[in-house]
């Protein structure tokens, strides 16, 4: 990379490290009082129109914070150098579990109720873990767990099934350990896969034409890995899912 291609990347992770943090307090403000407002349903006589406001306000402030923070963590993960990481010894299955359990909550609270002809289909979110208890790795715990929390909102949010079943697992290989989270969604074009790790790219969601984020998961997963002097791989099959692949060292 350049030396201008350098300056114009710092340039622009200061604006928009500049832009999220201006974000955040109003954000905040929208989101505290909207939950206390809605708080208080119970002992006020809301107008059915007063209420739906009051939960799509709070719905949407939430999802904006949402995405301040994935900016904030790619803007962060960017800047920084692998003698900047923070590592200590950590308990990939206690992490995992942590979460594949934030992940589905989060689901859970923002997929929308779809009326079916068969009112005993399964639906909901299900994450399956293969991990050893003994197995653990030397990394920075708060970026290991933004990647994998990425890996997995990722793996729910390109499957429009009822029934969402995610695999993940954790596999040693000697000097590496691996982390793969498969799904069986809509898959990636061959002529994305190339592109997905690139800054603001986003690949047409096929069955709504429109996917919520910046664009910004996938490099930060990929800056994440590579700070750690690891790699991420991905095998994606058109409507047949895809499985993501973290590969890092194990010290």
């Amino acid at each position: 990379m350049s030396e201008m291609d350098l300056k114009e990347k710092d340039a622009s992770n200061k604006i928009l490290s500049l832009v999220s943090h201006k974000l955040k307090t109003p954000l905040s403000i929208i989101n505290g009082y909207s939950e206390a407002i809605l708080s208080q349903a119970g002992k006020e006589k809301f107008s059915p129109f007063t209420s739906k406001a009051l939960e799509e306000i709070n719905k949407q402030g939430s999802k904006m914070a949402e995405l301040v923070d994935k900016w904030l963590n790619y803007n962060k993960i960017s800047a920084m150098k692998p003698v900047d990481l923070k590592k200590t010894d950590i308990n990939l299955k206690t992490l995992v579990k942590e979460c594949a359990s934030r992940a589905i909550a989060k689901d859970d609270d923002t997929t929308p109720t779809v009326p079916t002809a068969e009112p005993a289909a399964k639906r909901g979110t299900y994450i399956e873990i293969d991990c050893s208890e003994r197995l653990s790795v030397h990394a920075d715990k708060e970026i290991l767990k933004a990647m994998l929390e990425e890996m997995l909102d990722n793996a729910i949010k390109f499957n429009n099934k009822m029934e969402k079943i995610i695999k993940l697992q954790c596999a040693n290989h000697g000097n590496t350990v691996s982390i793969s989270v498969r799904d069986y969604g809509a898959g990636i074009r061959p002529q994305d896969v190339n592109r997905i790790f690139d800054p603001f790219y986003q690949v047409d969601d096929y069955f709504t034409g429109q996917i919520n984020g910046w664009g910004l998961g996938l490099p930060m997963l990929k800056n994440g890995a590579e700070l750690h002097g690891g790699t991420v791989n991905v095998v994606s099959d058109r409507g047949l899912g895809s499985i993501f692949t973290v590969t890092l060292p194990i010290q």
